[in-house]
């Protein structure tokens, strides 16, 4: 590295150099200021310095008991092929071992093959698919078949053990922020079959499981209640349920992003 970088705590000091940087990482999905003044309430976000300047961000988090989540990891464009990515990722890995985690997992776009490479080097290793889609809420036919609700404290258990993306400690967690509620989708018989974590502000669902592609707009169109009136889209966002992603497409809906669920035993 050419200079040698500062690893520190993100900072509310710095919404407007963060904002320049992020921009420049991520054109097509920054971060608003809403949330990243959120993300400041919780550890886990970071910022690497050269000089006066942010040249990364860093952010992780807790999944489930013993596994963690390498959120975003992010070098500027000028600074890339510095060997700042292979530094943050050292930060990372660091952490998450003395957090005490087995177990991390992320998620990279699909043609992003340097990002990969990286992550190989730190023993990662492809472990699923991510679809995430825009889906208009005028092209729904809800059959009232099925209905969503919020879930509920005698739910959460039965909830985690059918779905591995939402395990029961992590709902927990993600209930300490009610107004991201964790939402279910239940048949005529109230048989469990679907659940997601909604994010209105967003708006969208991520993770996002349903088990039967006909109740698909049954939930989306459940979430309707809950989303703000400037928006007239929902984005989804599901792994490995390939079924689903051929229904999206041939309904044509925008495909914002495919990425690939890369996973590490530490």
């Amino acid at each position: 590295m050419p200079n040698e970088p500062m690893f520190r705590k993100m900072t509310e000091a710095d919404w407007e150099a963060f904002h320049a940087f992020d921009r420049s990482a991520f054109p097509d999905d920054s971060m608003s200021e809403e949330f990243f003044f959120r993300r400041l309430e919780r550890d886990g976000f970071y910022s690497l310095d050269v000089g006066e300047e942010i040249v990364g961000q860093l952010i992780i988090a807790p999944f489930g008991e013993n596994e963690g989540h390498l959120g975003r990891i992010a070098i500027a464009p000028t600074h890339q092929g510095k060997g700042y990515g292979k530094y943050l990722m050292r930060k990372a890995m660091e952490l998450f071992k003395e957090q005490g985690y087995r177990r991390v997992h992320l998620y990279t776009q699909d043609h992003n093959t340097i990002a990969q490479g990286l992550y190989k080097q730190f023993g990662f290793e492809k472990s699923g698919t991510s679809w995430h889609y825009f889906v208009p809420l005028d092209t729904l036919s809800p059959s009232g078949e099925y209905h969503c609700q919020p879930v509920q404290e005698n739910e959460i258990d039965s909830v985690g053990e059918r779905y591995e993306s939402l395990p029961s400690l992590q709902i927990r967690r993600l209930l300490e922020f009610p107004e991201n509620p964790v939402l279910i989708l239940k048949d005529s018989e109230g048989n469990l079959k679907g659940a997601c974590r909604f994010t209105p502000s967003f708006p969208g669902c991520f993770p996002f499981e349903v088990d039967e592609p006909g109740g698909f707009d049954d939930f989306i169109f459940g979430l309707t209640p809950y989303t703000l009136p400037d928006f007239d889209y929902v984005r989804v966002t599901f792994v490995n349920n390939e079924k689903l992603a051929i229904i999206c497409n041939q309904r044509g809906y925008k495909l914002h992003h495919r990425l690939y669920k890369m996973t590490a035993e530490i």
